[in-house]
C-alpha cells in the first residue's frame, strides 16, 4: 500500500508540475501574442506605413536623381566630344586675330607713345624752329582773287612758310600738316641744340582716317641734310628714304651716312610724293640722336630767328 501511495503521490506531483509548466507557457504565449498581435498592432502598422512612405519617397527621389545624373552625363559626353572642335576653332580664331591685334597695338603705341620713347630735337615746344622753306609754295585753296593776291604778296615778302611749323608740332589730325604745291618742297629746321643725329621719323595719317580714304599726297622720297650754317655750300647728306604709305603711320629711318659731327640745322627735302597731282602733305618730321656733350640749346641770336619765334 505504502508503495502504491508513494507511487500515486509521485504521479500527482508530476501532473502538477506539468500543469504549472503548461500554464506558464500559455501565459507567456498570451503575453507575446498581446505584444505582437494585440491592441498595439495598429500603432506598429502606422509606424510601418510611415516608414514605407518615407522609403517610397526616398526611392522616387533617388530615381529622379539617377535620371538627372544620366541626362547630365549625356550632356557632358556631348560637350566633351565637341570640345576638341571648339578648341581648334578658338586656335584658328586666335591665329587669325593675333597679327591684326599686334598691328593694332603697335599702331596705337606708335601714334600715342612714340614721343615718350625717343627724343625729338626738332619739336617746336622743345625749342625747334622752321627757318626757311626756300622756293616752296604753300598750297592754299583760294576762295577769291583777293585771297590769292594776298597770299602771293605775303609769300613774296615773308619767305618763312608758317604752315611748315605743323610738321614739328605734335598734332597729326587730318589737315594738320604742311601742304605745299606739287611734289617737291623743302624746309630748313633749327634743332634745339647741336645734335649728333642718328635717325629721322616721318609721320602721316593712315588712309582709314583720311576723308578721301587715300593718302596719295603723302611724301614718298625724302632726303635729309645737315648744315653747319644757313648758307653752307657743302651740306652733309644723311641719306634718302622712302616713306611707305602702306606701312605704319610713323616710320623710323636710321642715318645711312653717319658722321661724328653734330648739327643744329637740318634740311628736309621732299623729292616725290605718292602720285597726288596738286599738292603734298607732310604731317610730322622728327629728328633723333644725342646732344653733343657741352652743347646747350642755342639762344636766339639774330633778328630773323627772333621774328620767327615771335610769330
Amino acid at each position: 500500500m505504502d508503495y502504491e501511495d508513494d507511487n500515486g503521490g509521485g504521479c500527482l506531483r508530476n501532473a502538477f508540475r506539468s500543469f504549472v509548466c503548461m500554464s506558464l507557457t500559455l501565459l507567456l504565449g498570451l503575453h507575446v501574442y498581446a505584444y505582437f498581435w494585440g491592441p498595439s498592432r495598429d500603432a506598429l502598422d502606422g509606424d510601418f506605413s510611415d516608414v514605407r512612405y518615407v522609403v517610397t519617397q526616398l526611392t522616387r527621389g533617388l530615381t529622379e536623381v539617377n535620371r538627372k545624373h544620366e541626362r547630365l552625363k549625356g550632356e557632358m559626353e556631348r560637350l566633351s566630344s565637341a570640345l576638341p572642335a571648339v578648341a581648334a576653332a578658338a586656335e584658328r580664331a586666335k591665329d587669325a586675330l593675333e597679327p591684326s591685334l599686334r598691328r593694332g597695338s603697335r599702331q596705337s603705341l606708335d601714334t600715342v607713345d612714340y614721343d615718350r620713347q625717343m627724343a625729338d630735337y626738332a619739336l617746336e615746344s622743345a625749342g625747334g624752329r622752321i627757318l626757311d622753306t626756300r622756293d616752296t609754295m604753300e598750297h592754299v585753296i583760294y576762295e577769291s582773287p583777293v585771297s590769292w593776291a594776298l597770299h602771293a604778296l605775303t609769300s613774296y615778302v615773308c619767305r618763312e612758310c608758317l604752315s611748315a611749323r605743323a610738321m614739328i608740332r605734335p598734332g597729326t589730325l587730318p589737315g594738320e600738316c604742311w601742304a605745299f604745291k606739287g611734289s617737291r618742297g623743302e624746309a630748313t629746321l633749327r634743332l634745339l641744340g647741336t645734335v649728333h643725329i642718328t635717325g629721322f621719323s616721318v609721320e602721316h595719317i593712315p588712309a582709314h582716317i583720311s576723308p578721301t580714304r587715300e593718302i596719295s599726297s603723302a611724301p614718298r622720297l625724302i632726303q635729309f641734310e645737315g648744315l653747319e650754317f644757313r648758307s653752307d655750300p657743302y651740306p652733309h647728306d644723311f641719306g634718302s628714304y622712302e616713306y611707305d604709305k602702306e606701312g605704319k603711320p610713323i616710320q623710323y629711318f636710321e642715318v645711312r651716312h653717319p658722321t661724328t659731327k653734330g648739327y643744329n640745322l637740318v634740311v628736309v627735302r621732299v623729292v616725290t610724293n605718292w602720285g597726288h597731282p596738286v599738292y603734298t602733305c607732310v604731317y610730322r618730321v622728327r629728328v633723333h640722336g644725342e646732344l653733343v656733350a657741352g652743347q646747350a640749346p642755342r639762344e636766339v641770336s639774330d633778328d630773323t630767328e627772333l621774328r620767327i619765334e615771335n610769330e
